[in-house]
């Protein structure tokens, strides 16, 4: 019901989510808009290999595309990140911590699950602007 820790051991950073909130709120979005920015690049910053790839980028742009994420093929070093699941229809990522223990192990095959997300997100700014005209309905994930 609100972002308030499940109880007082638990505690966990607002994620990748709150980004979305904090450049609205500090203005910083509707400045990019308005300096001629299109795209934002978002990536993890443990992640060492994420680089601008300008062909995504222009990809994005031809394609009309709002929101990539970057996935590459899963390795046995991968085993704790997300993979992308089918859910009516629809792909939405699946984390480890929202696995239940006795799925952890099938949710770790790098046969089964075969993409492993990288975390390195390219955004509309126009197209981020407008969904965050409602709230955005994001899960929060217990890390255990």
């Amino acid at each position: 019901e609100d972002l308030m820790p499940i109880d007082e051991n638990v505690y966990y950073p607002p994620g990748h989510g709150d980004l979305f909130y904090s450049i609205q709120r500090s203005g910083l979005l509707d400045e990019l808009i308005g300096e001629g920015k299109e795209y934002l690049f978002v990536s993890n910053v443990d992640n060492l290999a994420a680089t601008v790839d300008l062909r995504i980028l222009q990809y994005c742009a031809a394609e009309g595309i709002d929101f990539c994420m970057e996935v590459t093929n899963k390795t046995r070093a991968d085993v704790k990140g997300g993979t992308l699941v089918n859910v009516d229809g629809r792909l939405t990522l699946l984390e480890i911590a929202q696995v239940p223990s006795s799925k952890k192990s099938e949710f770790t095959s790098i046969r089964k699950f075969k993409i492993f997300n990288t975390n390195s997100l390219w955004i509309n700014l126009r197209a981020l602007k407008e969904v965050l005209r409602e709230p955005l309905e994001l899960d929060i994930i217990q890390n255990k």
